[in-house]
C-alpha cells in the first residue's frame, strides 16, 4: 500500500526521527512545506557511486555509509569550536511509537527513513517535508524474536530495497514510493523474518534472514534487482555431505538457527562479502546439538559472484549463551606488526575484540574489551576461546558475563582514519543463565532456556 500525502499537519512535523541541526542563524518565515506534492529529484545510484561513497560525504548511500563499514565521515562543518551553537532546524514525526533501530539513507538531499514494522518514507533532508511513504501490508501471525524492527533500505539506480518482518524483500520506486516487486524469501509462519538493511554488491541485492529463536536454518541470499529472482542462496548451516555438517549431532543442523540478521560488508578488490552469523539453536541448551555448530557465531567470507564460502572464522564454538556474532565487520588496510595487512576488525558480543586478516581469515589478535567470565582468554594461534569450566547454563541457573544482551549487540561500531582507533558501544554486566528441555515445533520459539537479568 502506498500514499503520496503528508499524514501530519505542519504543527506536528517536529518530533522524533530525522532531526537536522544547523549552525545557529536567524530563522525566517517559510511557506508551508506540505502544501503540494513534489516528486524528489536525485541522480541514479550507480555501482560506481556506491564503491566511491567516500567521495560523497554529504550523502549516506548505504547502511554503514561505505562498503568497508568504517562509518568515518569527512564532513567538517560541525566541529569542537561551533558544536555549542547548534539548534534544531526540523524534526520528523514517526506515526507509530515503536522500536527505532534504523539508519536513514541520504541521497542528494533526499532522506529515506524506515519505520516499524516495515514501512519507508522519503523526506526532504533540508526541510523535513515528506514526499511519499510506503506501508507494507503485514500479516497478523508474525513470529518475531525481539521487537518490530526494520534497520534500513538499500538503493541501486532509482530503486529502494527493503526487508520486511514477514520475510519478504520488496523493491520500491525511490521517486514515487510505488511498489515494483514483492518477493517472499521464506515462510514467516515457520519463524522466519527479516530486519537487516540489504547490501548492494555489483548487480545483486544481498540480504540476510532473522528468526534464530524459532529453529530456522540461517542463510544469505542474492537477488536480481530488476526482477527479484533469486541468484544464489548460501546456507550458513551445512547440510549432509558439506564441510561442517559433522559439527552438529544428529539432525540438529535442521533447526540450528545461525540467523544473519545484520548487514555485512564488502571488499571490491577481493570480491568478498563478509557477513556475521547468529547463535545456534536452541540458544541455551547445547545438549541437543553437540559439536562446534558451524557456521553459527562466525563470520563467513563469500565470493561476491557465486555466494560460495571462501573462508570462515568461528568466534564462539558451541555457543550456549546467545552470543550472536552478527556485529558489523569493519574493513581497513593497516600496518600490523610492521607489515601492511588487509584486516577485519570485530568487537564481538562475547566480550572479545578481534583483528583478522580478511584475505583468508587468519587470526591476528584478540583481547577482552568488556567484563566476561565464560572464557580464560583466546588461543594465541587460532583465536579459539579457552573456556572456563562450569560456565554453561544449568537447570538451576548460573551467573555469567556478558549477559544475554552481550558486551555489544547490533549497534554499529566505527573506525577513525584520523586516530586509527576502533569505537564501539559496550556493556559490563552479568546474568543468570538457565537451560530447559524443549522439543522443536515449527513456528514456535525454540530457545531451550533463558536468562534472569541482574543489574551490573
Amino acid at each position: 500500500m502506498k500514499k503520496i500525502t503528508n499524514p501530519f499537519p505542519p504543527a506536528l512535523a517536529a518530533a522524533f526521527l530525522g532531526v537536522s541541526f544547523l549552525v545557529s542563524a536567524p530563522l525566517q518565515a517559510q511557506e508551508d512545506p506540505f502544501s503540494t506534492v513534489i516528486t524528489p529529484a536525485f541522480s541514479p545510484i550507480t555501482w560506481e557511486r556506491l564503491v566511491n561513497a567516500d567521495d560523497e560525504p554529504e550523502n549516506w548511500l548505504m547502511y554503514s555509509g561505505t562498503l568497508d563499514s568504517q562509518r568515518y565521515s569527512l564532513l567538517d562543518q560541525i566541529n569542537v569550536d561551533n558544536v555549542d551553537q547548534l539548534e534544531m532546524k526540523w524534526a520528523y514525526q514517526i506515526p507509530v511509537i515503536d522500536r527505532a533501530e534504523t539508519v536513514p539513507l541520504v541521497v542528494d538531499g533526499i532522506m529515506f527513513i524506515t519505520e516499524a514494522p516495515s514501512n519507508v518514507v522519503a523526506v526532504d533532508a533540508l526541510t523535513g517535508r515528506q514526499y511519499w511513504r510506503y506501508d507494507h501490508d503485514m500479516p497478523d501471525d508474525l513470529r518475531i524474536c525481539c521487537g518490530r524492527n526494520n534497520r534500513g533500505v538499500a538503493i541501486l539506480g532509482e530503486t529502494l530495497f527493503m526487508s520486511t518482518l514477514d520475510a519478504h524483500l520488496v523493491a520500491i520506486d525511490a521517486r514515487t514510493g510505488n511498489l515494483l516487486w514483492d518477493k517472499e524469501v521464506a515462510p514467516h509462519d515457520s519463524g522466519y523474518s527479516k530486519t537487516a538493511a540489504p547490501l548492494i554488491v555489483k548487480d545483486k541485492v544481498v540480504t540476510g534472514i532473522a528468526g534464530g529463536e524459532f529453529g530456522i536454518r540461517g542463510f544469505i541470499d542474492a537477488y536480481d534487482p530488476e526482477t527479484g529472482e533469486l541468484e544464489w542462496r548460501t546456507y550458513v548451516i551445512p547440510g549432509p555431505g558439506e564441510f561442517g555438517n559433522d559439527t552438529w549431532s544428529g539432525d540438529s543442523w535442521k533447526t540450528g538457527g545461525a540467523a544473519t540478521w545484520i548487514t555485512g560488508s564488502y571488499d571490491e578488490e577481493l570480491n568478498q562479502i563478509y557477513w556475521g552469523t547468529g547463535n545456534p539453536g536452541p540458544d541455551w541448551n547445547g545438549d541437543v546439538r553437540l559439536g562446534d555448530n558451524l557456521y553459527s557465531d562466525s563470520v563467513v567470507a563469500l565470493d561476491g559472484d557465486t555466494g560460495e564460502i571462501e573462508w570462515h572464522f568461528q568466534f564462539t564454538p558451541h555457543d550456549v549463551h546467545d552470543y550472536d556474532s552478527i556485529q558489523i565487520p569493519i574493513l581497513a588496510d593497516i600496518e600490523f606488526e610492521g607489515r601492511e595487512r588487509k584486516v577485519m576488525m570485530w568487537a564481538n558480543r562475547n566480550g572479545f575484540y578481534y583483528t583478522l586478516d580478511r584475505t583468508d581469515g587468519e587470526f591476528l589478535i584478540g583481547k577482552p574489551y568488556a567484563a566476561q567470565t565464560w572464557a580464560q582468554g583466546l588461543d594465541p594461534i587460532t583465536g579459539r576461546p579457552i573456556r572456563v569450566p562450569g560456565m554453561a547454563p544449568t537447570y538451576e541457573g548460573i551467573m555469567v558475563s556478558p549477559p544475554i544482551v552481550g558486551a555489544t549487540n547490533w549497534y554499529s561500531p566505527g573506525y577513525s582514519q584520523d586516530t586509527g582507533l576502533f569505537y564501539v558501544t559496550s556493556f559490563d554486566g552479568e546474568q543468570e543463565f538457565f537451560k530447559r528441555d524443549e522439543d522443536y515445533e515449527e513456528g514456535e520459539r525454540f530457545t531451550g532456556g533463558g536468562g534472569r537479568y541482574t543489574q551490573p
